[in-house]
């Protein structure tokens, strides 16, 4: 594991390590890292929100980073295995950022990659008889 202190998962590990001993530490940085970045995801959804109740804001809010802090690391695996060359670290704050941006966009998003996907198998299957 990369030593550089410059990044925010090492620091919220060394944030972590004054609260939790270091091996608890080393768990609970990224997710401390995670929320972080979910929550300036959320808070974008946020806003493009209807408005509602400040309790309904805040149940969609903690909706949001709690998908967030499910999915980011296992989007990060799967994307560190795509591109063994990026360390799964590095992609856990900009998924988990994303994460947060989308959502309840959810549906919408995979309505328009499924379209795009039907889309191009319509492009290569018009050549066939």
């Amino acid at each position: 594991m990369n030593n550089n202190a410059s990044d925010f998962i090492s620091l919220s590990i060394f944030i972590a390590a004054l609260i939790f001993s270091q091996e608890a530490a080393a768990i609970v940085g990224p997710y401390v890292a995670i929320i972080a970045a979910a929550s300036i995801g959320a808070s974008f959804a946020l806003a493009r929100r209807d408005k509602a109740t400040r309790t309904g804001a805040a149940v969609f809010f903690a909706r949001v980073v709690g998908l967030a802090v499910l999915l980011t690391v296992v989007l990060a695996q799967i994307a560190s295995a795509y591109y063994p060359a990026i360390h799964e670290r590095l992609m856990l704050i900009p998924i988990a950022l994303l994460v947060g941006f989308i959502g309840d966009e959810w549906p919408r998003l995979l309505d328009k990659v499924l379209a795009k996907l039907l889309g191009l198998i319509d492009f290569f299957r018009k050549g066939q008889p």
